[in-house]
């Protein structure tokens, strides 16, 4: 994302937290890239700890933020942006693994391609990614736990059943339009999700 943006001269600024510099990744490649003036590292053992309030500016119309983190560090970046006045929609976040969900029930529901009109039946226990790429269908996948949002697509929310979304990467906006496959699925037995594909 870093390459693009300085590809695009487009301003930015990253900011990197670790514990310590022997535990870090990537540190050499970071001083080396020509955007290397846009990286603001800090490390905890050098009492560098990032200070959210200080570094994290008010929210400006077209700005975004991302984050990439354990649990805890995302909640405190996204707690700092909410103080901020940053609307959820401009903030995004990718988990380094899936967070801790309450207990689902699975139920079956028809998954309806509105491009092929084709009805597929997702059954219990499987999800609409491996059910499409079982039918020759292939959506590309590279989490399989909703974290990536990679496998998301457009779905028609007036002809669908109430989705439950398990994602942990879509905004409440995003929501709105866009299902992520690979977790997510009606929220009852029977329902119907017309998906643009």
């Amino acid at each position: 994302m870093a390459h693009e943006l300085h590809r695009r001269a487009r301003p930015f600024v990253l900011h990197y937290s670790v514990a310590s510099r022997a535990s870090a990744g990537f540190l050499d490649e970071l001083a080396q890239v020509p955007w290397a003036d846009h990286v603001r590292l800090h490390v905890k053992d050098e009492g560098g700890r990032a200070d959210l309030a200080a570094l994290l500016p008010g929210y400006a119309p077209g700005d975004h933020l991302y984050t990439c983190g354990s649990a805890r560090y995302m909640e405190s970046v996204l707690a700092e942006a909410a103080r901020k006045g940053w609307p959820e929609s401009a903030c995004h976040c990718e988990y380094f693994s899936v967070p801790q969900d309450p207990d689902r029930i699975d139920s079956p529901f028809t998954l309806h391609l509105s491009r092929r009109d084709l009805d597929l039946e997702i059954p219990a226990g499987r999800s609409a990614t491996d059910v499409l790429e079982e039918a020759g269908i292939l959506i590309d996948v590279k989490c399989a736990d909703g974290i990536c949002g990679v496998c998301a697509v457009n779905y028609d929310a007036q002809a669908s059943s109430p989705i439950e979304h398990r994602d942990h990467v879509l905004s409440a906006r995003e929501r709105e339009s866009r299902v992520v496959l690979c977790s997510s699925r009606c929220a009852q037995a029977g329902g119907r999700l017309v998906i643009d594909l």
